[in-house]
């Protein structure tokens, strides 16, 4: 009785061991992941450096097509404090009308005030229409983007 119980032991200290050599690895390539995304990321040390043009853009709109299987990459990079989950709806509601457009995958972060990075959304598309505009579904985009990080005036409540 005692040799089974030390076998059970034995292979739960097993399996736990290689279990943290597991999240070890996805740790690492988190960490490869974040430190290619920081490197994009400029820091100020205060608003005054910020370059006059970035002040006034909320956000940037990025589109990258893969070489082929119609797959696009939509990136969506937001300067403003933002609702995130907010800017992926309001990006997902405008991508439901679009017939020539699946999701594939949907990625969202936001970042420290401290950077001028705030938040960041990578959504990953296949383009099943060979007509699909670029342009015009860079210029929806953009309106979708734009309407989700607009300013809206803070909701009062009084007794």
């Amino acid at each position: 009785m005692h040799g089974i119980m030390q076998k059970d032991k034995t292979t739960v200290l097993t399996k736990a061991a290689g279990y943290l050599k597991t999240l070890e690895a996805q740790v690492s390539e988190l960490e490869e992941k974040n430190n290619k995304l920081e490197k994009h990321i400029p820091t100020y040390d205060c608003e005054e450096d910020v370059p006059h043009q970035q002040r006034r853009q909320r956000a940037k709109v990025q589109i990258t097509k893969a070489a082929s299987d119609g797959v696009v990459n939509l990136t969506v990079m937001v300067m403003v404090e933002c609702d995130v989950v907010e800017l992926v709806l309001r990006i997902l509601e405008c991508l439901r009308w679009m017939e020539q457009v699946n999701v594939m995958s949907v990625d969202a972060d936001t970042y420290s005030p401290q950077v001028l990075l705030k938040a960041i959304a990578s959504i990953k598309l296949r383009i099943v229409d060979d007509d699909w505009n670029q342009a015009l579904f860079h210029e929806a985009m953009t309106k979708a983007v734009n309407d989700a990080t607009a300013s809206r005036p803070s909701l009062v409540l009084t007794a």
